[in-house]
């Protein structure tokens, strides 16, 4: 009788222990922002010792009158000290300046008609002790930024901002961002004509061709001999003066 009174006594605690401890269970949450992408919050990695000899982390460190859930904290509040800003202080844990340890950052890769693909790479600028506050949101916005050219970066916009020659290389290092390649060029009956554009690069600019001479977007556009023995294409620099003529040294490009 004592073991079946224990039994009835045992047995409705334990489900209601099940029950709080399903009530109680924790996952990892998901934020959705409006300008910075997603962020995971990971329960356990916020809940785990720091040493052994600590005590577990409290639920309550977290969850108090400054962090509400279903409320929605801004970053501005966070920097008083609300929600995640309890913490990330840079004293109980890192600063909230140091986006990347919440936010991911990816590669954006722009397509180029004239030039191809330009790759912008986050951790190489945030590897050179750029914050995230450098170009978000003043020179960048996170997202929606309208197209921009050549010359609005030349007055200082987007990467005109640092791209200057001064904070960081100039915008007329152009292939430090734009990828060159060799062109081949079939001529008809003159066998087959490889450009090089690393072995130009070697004496002259990209804007020493482009945008006078060439249309990046059109560089294989047909010019006849005669045309460039008169200044056209390669002959606006292979006059016998500048390089080599156009009207000798023919086997110099033309590979029969």
């Amino acid at each position: 009788m004592t073991f079946r009174l224990l039994m009835m006594i045992v047995l409705p605690l334990l489900a209601v222990w099940t029950r709080e401890s399903a009530a109680l269970e924790i996952k990892d949450v998901t934020f959705s922002t409006e300008n910075a992408g997603t962020v995971t919050f990971k329960h356990a990695a916020h809940m785990k010792k720091k040493r052994s000899n600590t005590p577990n982390i409290s639920c309550k460190a977290c969850h108090n009158q400054n962090m509400v859930k279903g409320q929605h904290y801004t970053m501005a509040q966070m920097e008083q000290g609300q929600s995640c800003g309890q913490c990330h202080n840079g004293k109980k844990a890192f600063a909230l300046a140091k986006c990347t340890g919440c936010h991911k950052v990816r590669d954006v890769t722009y397509k180029i008609r004239q030039t191809g693909q330009v790759k912008f790479r986050h951790t190489t600028h945030l590897g050179k002790k750029q914050e995230c506050g450098t170009c978000h949101n003043g020179i960048f916005k996170t997202s929606g930024n309208p197209a921009v050219t050549m010359k609005d970066m030349e007055k200082g916009i987007s990467c005109g901002a640092c791209h200057n020659g001064k904070k960081a290389f100039s915008l007329a290092s152009c292939i430090t961002c734009h990828p060159v390649r060799d062109i081949n060029y079939a001529v008809k009956g003159a066998g087959k004509v490889v450009f090089s554009h690393t072995g130009h690069l070697a004496f002259q600019t990209c804007n020493d061709c482009h945008g006078t001479l060439y249309n990046a977007s059109r560089s294989k556009a047909k010019v006849s001999m005669a045309e460039m023995e008169k200044g056209s294409s390669c002959g606006a620099c292979h006059d016998g003066k500048t390089a080599f003529t156009v009207k000798e040294h023919c086997a110099t490009c033309h590979k029969m």
